[in-house]
C-alpha cells in the first residue's frame, strides 16, 4: 500500500497546484473586468436648415470711398488707372475689390499692401470682371 501511495501523493500535489493556479486566474479575471462605461451624456446641438436665399451683405458705397480693384497682379482705381498701392492714403473707407477665384493666400498678401485703417474687402461681380478682362486682352 505505500507503494501506490507515493505515487498519488505527487497527483495531489499537482492537483493542487492547479486548482490554485486557476483559483488566482479566476480572482484575476474578476478583480480586473470591464467597470461600467460611466461618461456622461453629451448634449446633441440641433442645427437650424440653411436658408437657401441668403445673400451676402452689400456695403453701400459713399462719394468719399476709395476704390480699388485688384486683378491680374495689378491694382487699379475706379476709373481702371494703374495706381500704386503704397500711395494709397485715404482718412475714409477704402474698398478693396478682389476676383472671387482669388486663392486666400494671395487675398491676404494683397491686403496687407494696402495700408488703410478701414479697408473693407468685397469680390468683383461678372460686370467688372468682363470689363478687365477686355482690357488685359487689349494689351
Amino acid at each position: 500500500m505505500e507503494g501506490t501511495s507515493s505515487g498519488n501523493a505527487m497527483t495531489e500535489i499537482a492537483l493542487a497546484l492547479a486548482m490554485a493556479f486557476f483559483s488566482i486566474m479566476v480572482l484575476t479575471m474578476v478583480s480586473m473586468g470591464v467597470a461600467e462605461n460611466k461618461t456622461p451624456a453629451v448634449a446633441g446641438a440641433m442645427l437650424a436648415p440653411a436658408a437657401d436665399d441668403a445673400k451676402a451683405a452689400a456695403v453701400k458705397p459713399r462719394t468719399d470711398d476709395v476704390i480699388v480693384v485688384y486683378h491680374g497682379g495689378r491694382f487699379y482705381n475706379r476709373d481702371l488707372q494703374p495706381v500704386d498701392p503704397s500711395s494709397i492714403n485715404t482718412s475714409g473707407r477704402a474698398l478693396l475689390a478682389l476676383s472671387p477665384a482669388l486663392p486666400m493666400g494671395e487675398a491676404i498678401a494683397v491686403r496687407t499692401q494696402i495700408n488703410v485703417s478701414n479697408l473693407i474687402v468685397s469680390t468683383l461681380d461678372s460686370r467688372w470682371l468682363k470689363t478687365l478682362e477686355g482690357m488685359t486682352h487689349d494689351r
